[in-house]
């Protein structure tokens, strides 16, 4: 985060923190002891507020946009389901960071979230599912081609939920 406070990734930061917390004004680091504090304020607040005052969602979604902003210092990023602690409507954020992230580096993440996967809906074929088949685990990629017609009505996570692009426990 101190990094991307003086980078040229903030001003996106900055946007996408507003469309997660319309109050939100800035976000400030501070070195001290050896450690990094953290500070967010919000308009209509005088004082900021530290991280150790912050929701572990707030803290996460910070998270996430500080590793998805600049994914291009490794090739491979993997993140396990980014949507815990995180209100549902962050979802859509985090996805399109999914996707940018993804024109940068290779991008591997997991999830149970119905949000999610229908905030990747244009993305369809992006999205491998993951099935329990006779003693191993099978990989398949879904077509967007063949769910034409339940893209049409439906989010890719309904789809999903209602059992027909398979990834389901029963």
């Amino acid at each position: 985060l101190n990094n991307l406070e003086h980078g040229d990734c903030w001003p996106r930061f900055v946007e996408l923190m507003q469309r997660f917390l319309p109050r939100f004004s800035r976000l400030t680091t501070k070195v001290e002891g050896g450690t990094v504090q953290i500070f967010l304020h919000e308009k209509g607040l005088r004082t900021p507020i530290p991280a150790t005052r912050l929701s572990d969602g707030t803290i996460r979604f910070v998270a996430l946009l500080a590793i998805l902003l600049d994914p291009g210092t490794s090739s491979l990023l993997c993140i396990e389901e980014p949507e815990l602690g995180v209100h549902p409507d962050a979802l859509t954020i985090i996805a399109d960071m999914l996707v940018e992230a993804a024109e940068k580096t290779q991008v591997v993440v997991t999830t149970h979230s119905d949000g999610l996967v229908s905030a990747l809906s244009e993305q369809a074929n992006s999205v491998l599912v993951s099935d329990y088949l006779e003693g191993g685990t099978q990989f398949r990629r879904l077509e967007s081609d063949k769910l034409k017609h339940w893209l049409e009505k439906y989010k890719l996570g309904e789809i999903w939920r209602i059992g027909k692009v398979g990834g389901n426990l029963w």
